[in-house]
């Protein structure tokens, strides 16, 4: 099946190829008693923050306030209260967000034609997830046909709404239809290969993210290029598309082993990302986190460093010094010192990703966190230490995985080594152990849940991965 669009997808594909600018940039217009409400909503990144602008638009509502159809900012709070509330699934809030949206788009004094067509197929991605496709289906037959009337290229939202149409074929077993709507889309894509602009050039990196998730990487690649090139004759080399354009190129040569070329990509792309959002945004964690494994890869850890301190500066000042990504960028920093044989700061760190995830009882973190500590208290020659460390560690490995399971079975094996090599110095012996750092190492830097689910092993020498 055709993957569904994420919730906000359409709303932003609407909004930002449509209106070409952000909310920020929109006229302020609204009466001076809608601007609390515009300014949290606008501004809203956690739970709590978005409760706070559903509030106020309550408040608003009982006190008779009318909508200002000139304020576009209007609508991008209201779009946004409706996608937040369709990504932590709740559904039935989002539809009514969403449907009220729509229905002051209808108004008279606002018909506002083919923008209406976003925000339809946000309604049907809110229908689809609620397994309502028929009407799903009629939602995005009422977009096509809005794009169709307009006349307007919008290829773009055109593909959009074109996937979650076949998508909905699919779920309700109509292949042939499904096909059909798949050959419209190639030949979007098609034409988008003969024009320059950036709507086509976001089609063309859409459909190579496609390509890249079925795994035909030489012609995903092909196409991001085609991308980068045109955004940067139309656009200049700021356009946001870019960001994502540039992260999916390195992520190929990742995958390439290009670790050199990776690197130089994330830096062009995190140099985009702060010229369009500054350089204390939260969107820039995941390319500074990236961009410092990058530098492990390469083995040049002394160059990813910097880029670690300036995450974990962001973090502690987004989330504050008690947060689990706070935690795991000083576990990160923590792992890249101890990798150059620099356990005593390491060990420094190791502590203090300890405490907090000791406080937010995080066993997937204490365990990474204890066995990163063993092997620095190990480098420090202090056996017990480390041991006592380790166990704890395995403690935790055995409570999730179960003792029987192949990564408690390496901690036990290196358990059994430090316990040898304690032994062997009380009894002033050198000791006699086989080493299995790469596979301790491979176990510290899996990434562990409370119900035993691990991740895909990482490379042996990269950074433990924190979450932006």
């Amino acid at each position: 099946m055709l993957p569904f669009p994420a919730p906000t997808a359409l709303v932003l594909i609407g909004m930002v190829c449509l209106l070409l600018c952000k909310p920020a940039d929109l006229p302020a217009s609204s009466p001076t008693a809608w601007e609390p409400f515009i300014a949290q909503a606008l501004s809203a990144d956690t739970p709590s923050e978005f409760a706070e602008a559903e509030t106020q638009l309550e408040q608003l509502r009982q006190a008779g306030h009318q909508w200002d159809p000139r304020d576009m900012r209007l609508v991008w709070s209201l779009a946004r209260l409706a996608t937040f509330y369709h990504a932590h699934h709740q559904l039935t809030k989002a539809e009514t967000y969403q449907k009220q949206l729509l229905q002051w788009m209808e108004t008279p004094d606002n018909r506002a034609g083919l923008l209406r067509a976003a925000p339809l197929g946000e309604l049907a991605a809110i229908q689809f997830a609620q397994g309502r496709l028929v009407e799903a289906r009629q939602t995005l037959e009422q977009a096509l046909t809005l794009v169709e009337e307009e006349g307007h290229p919008a290829h773009l939202l055109t593909v959009r709404l074109l996937e979650q149409l076949a998508a909905i074929h699919l779920a309700q077993d109509n292949p042939q239809e499904a096909g059909r709507l798949q050959q419209r889309l190639t030949e979007i894509q098609e034409q988008s290969l003969t024009m320059e602009t950036p709507g086509d050039a976001i089609v063309l990196a859409h459909q190579g993210k496609r390509h890249l998730q079925e795994g035909r990487e030489e012609l995903a690649a092909s196409l991001f290029q085609q991308s980068r090139e045109i955004l940067m004759e139309t656009s200049g080399p700021y356009h946001g598309a870019r960001v994502e354009v540039l992260t999916s190129l390195a992520h190929i040569a990742h995958n390439d082993g290009d670790h050199a070329q990776e690197v130089e990509l994330l830096k062009s792309a995190l140099a985009v990302s702060e010229n369009m959002r500054g350089t204390h945004h939260p969107d820039l964690l995941p390319l500074l986190k990236k961009l410092a494994i990058g530098y492990q890869q390469m083995g040049k850890p002394n160059l990813g460093r910097p880029i670690i301190v300036r995450t974990l500066a962001l973090v502690e000042e987004l989330y504050g010094k008690g947060h689990d990504k706070t935690a795991e960028t000083l576990l990160a920093m923590a792992d890249n010192l101890r990798l150059e044989n620099q356990p005593d700061p390491a060990i420094g760190y190791y502590n203090r990703a300890m405490v907090t995830f000791r406080h937010l009882e995080s066993t997937s973190g204490m365990t990474q966190t204890a066995l990163g500590l063993a092997r620095a208290l190990h480098l420090q020659g202090k056996i017990a230490a480390a041991l006592h460390s380790h166990g704890e560690a395995l403690e935790w490995l055995s409570k999730t995985l179960g003792p029987d399971h192949p990564d408690c079975r390496v901690a036990q094996q290196y358990q059994t080594e430090l316990q040898a090599e304690l032994a062997s110095r009380q009894q002033g012996r050198p000791a006699s152990r086989t080493p299995i750092a790469q596979q301790l190492q491979i176990l510290q830097e899996r990434v562990l849940t409370l119900g035993g689910t691990r991740q895909p092993t990482h490379n042996p020498d990269s950074v433990t991965p924190f979450a932006p």
